[in-house]
C-alpha cells in the first residue's frame, strides 16, 4: 500500500471517529429528552418501553390541574417580567459599560458576568438570607429579583457584542443635523440596536422559564412550572411530569430560536 493511500485511509478513519464520537456525544445530550418528550404521548402510564399507543390524556390531565394552571400563570408572569427588567437594565448597562476605556469596558463586562458564574446554590442562599435579613416575605417579587440577577449577565454579554460592532458615527451625524439626543436614540439607535434588544429579552424568559434552585429558595409558598414538576416527582413518577416537562422543553427551545434569528439580523 502506498504511502498516499495509507495517509487517505488514516483521514477517512479520523473522520468517521470523530463523527462518530460527535455523535455518541448528541444522543448523551439529547437522548433524555427525546425519551421525555416520547413518554408523555404513551398511552401507558409505566414509564418504559415499548410504548403500548400514542395518546394526549396526560396533557389533558397536567392541563385540567388547577395546580398547573397557576404554575403556569406564574411562570409566564415571571418571565415577561425577567424579560422586560433584566432586558432594560442590562442595555442600559451595556451602553454605560461602552462609554469606558476599553481595558475598563472589559474589566466591567468581567464583572457583570460573574452571577453567571457564580454557583446558582450559592446564589440562592444569599438572596434566601438578604431577604429573611431585611424582612421581606418571599413571593414572585423576590424571585423576580432573582430570575433578573441570572439573565443579567447574558443581556449585558449580548448587548455588548451588538455594540462592539456599533457604528456610532451614525449618531454623529444625526446630531449635526439638529437632532436632539432623545430623537437621535429613537430614530437612529434604538431601531439598529432593537433585534438585540429583543434578543437579549428571549434568553431572559428561556432562563426564567427553566429556573428552579433560585426560585425554590426565593418564591415562598407560590409555584412556578419547575417547583411544581419537582414537587409531583417527589410523591412518586407521575406521566403528566411528562407532559409538563415537554411544555417547559417547547418554550424554551422557541425562546432561544427567536433569540438566535434575532441576534443574526445586522441593520
Amino acid at each position: 500500500m502506498s504511502p498516499a493511500v495509507r495517509a487517505r485511509l488514516r483521514r477517512r478513519l479520523g473522520r468517521v471517529t470523530a463523527g462518530a464520537f460527535i455523535g455518541a456525544v448528541l444522543v448523551f445530550l439529547f437522548l433524555p429528552l427525546v425519551l421525555i418528550v416520547a413518554f408523555s404521548f404513551n398511552a401507558s402510564p409505566r414509564l418504559s418501553f415499548p410504548i403500548t399507543g400514542l395518546t394526549t390524556h396526560w396533557y389533558d390531565v397536567a392541563l385540567g390541574d388547577d395546580l398547573f394552571v397557576n404554575a403556569l400563570e406564574n411562570s409566564v408572569r415571571l418571565a415577561v417580567s425577567t424579560a422586560i427588567v433584566a432586558g432594560l437594565l442590562g442595555a442600559a448597562a451595556a451602553f454605560g459599560i461602552q462609554r469606558f476605556a476599553p481595558r475598563t469596558r472589559e474589566a466591567l463586562t468581567y464583572a457583570a458576568l460573574l452571577p453567571a458564574i457564580t454557583p446558582v446554590l450559592v446564589v440562592a442562599v444569599a438572596l434566601a438570607v438578604f431577604f429573611d435579613a431585611i424582612g421581606m416575605r418571599m413571593s414572585l417579587r423576590t424571585a423576580l429579583v432573582g430570575h433578573c440577577l441570572i439573565a443579567l449577565p447574558f443581556v449585558v454579554l449580548t448587548m455588548r457584542a451588538r455594540l462592539d460592532a456599533f457604528d456610532f458615527s451614525v449618531l454623529d451625524a444625526a446630531r449635526d443635523l439638529g437632532a436632539s439626543p432623545l430623537r437621535a436614540f429613537r430614530d437612529v439607535t434604538l431601531p439598529l440596536i432593537r433585534p438585540a434588544i429583543l434578543g437579549a429579552a428571549l434568553i431572559s424568559v428561556a432562563l426564567s422559564l427553566d429556573e428552579f434552585v433560585i426560585t425554590s429558595f426565593t418564591i415562598g409558598g407560590d409555584q412556578t412550572l419547575p417547583t411544581l414538576i419537582w414537587a409531583k416527582m417527589r410523591r412518586g413518577v407521575d406521566p403528566s411530569v411528562n407532559a409538563l416537562a415537554t411544555l417547559i422543553l417547547c418554550g424554551t427551545l422557541l425562546a432561544g430560536m427567536l433569540s438566535y434569528r434575532l441576534s443574526r439580523i445586522r441593520l
